[in-house]
């Protein structure tokens, strides 16, 4: 059992890792303009040493938890007033300190003491609260900026830098060749092959290193792969 529990192990540290590294680059982008982004490189080291010293012991592994890390983050972010009618608020800071972050990871380590309590609670209100969460994270991420860019005149882009360092028809097919992956990323998930996942989401890295090279310059890669 233990050599047979060497492909499993494979696949849940391509997840793990996979989603730390993608919850890093979206907590941590320019536009967030955090003092402390180095902070995030603790974080993973942490998050490497309790999760090895934890399968020795049979416990839960830590992971990113992308929704509830980027909704975290946004919940500490501080906006802008608009000055002028349909100006969109930008970020002016984000309160970056330790005291929300541990306090999450206590409730959530209480969670287990009052299981009794949380069973009382519908499913369709955690179905609820995760679905808000979910929908609420996807702010500021620019990928969905950039699908929402796809049904909007050029006219009323965003003065954002991969909008006027990247041409719109190149922006635009950058976005598509994402929209695509997503969706044979989901229909694997639909699918009986879902236990492939973590293999077919790694398949997407030599896609940007090999592929994506030979279409876009590195400029434009750079400027929209965040």
């Amino acid at each position: 059992m233990m050599g047979a529990s060497v492909l499993p192990a494979i696949l849940v540290f391509i997840l793990i890792f996979m989603e730390s590294q993608i919850t890093a680059l979206i907590v941590s982008k320019k536009e967030r303009m955090l003092v402390k982004g180095t902070g995030f490189h603790v974080d993973l080291l942490i998050i490497v040493l309790v999760g090895g010293i934890s399968a020795f012991f049979g416990l839960p592994w830590l992971s990113a938890a992308t929704v509830r890390s980027v909704t975290h983050t946004n919940a500490l972010t501080v906006m802008t007033k608009p000055n002028t009618p349909g100006e969109k608020p930008g970020i002016l800071e984000v309160k970056e300190q330790r005291v929300t972050g541990f306090l999450v990871a206590v409730f959530v380590g209480l969670s287990i003491v009052f299981g009794e309590a949380l069973r009382q609670i519908p499913l369709a209100v955690l179905f609820g609260i995760f679905l808000y969460m979910g929908v609420m994270s996807l702010n500021g991420i620019q990928l969905t900026e950039r699908l929402q860019l796809l049904l909007m005149p050029p006219k009323y882009h965003p003065e954002s830098s991969y909008v006027q360092k990247v041409r719109t028809l190149r922006m635009h097919l950058f976005t598509i060749v994402q929209g695509v992956c997503l969706s044979i990323l989901g229909g694997v998930m639909a699918t009986a092959a879902a236990l492939a996942f973590p293999f077919v989401l790694l398949l997407t890295i030599p896609v940007r290193m090999l592929l994506l090279p030979w279409i876009f310059t590195q400029q434009e890669l750079q400027t929209v792969s965040v």
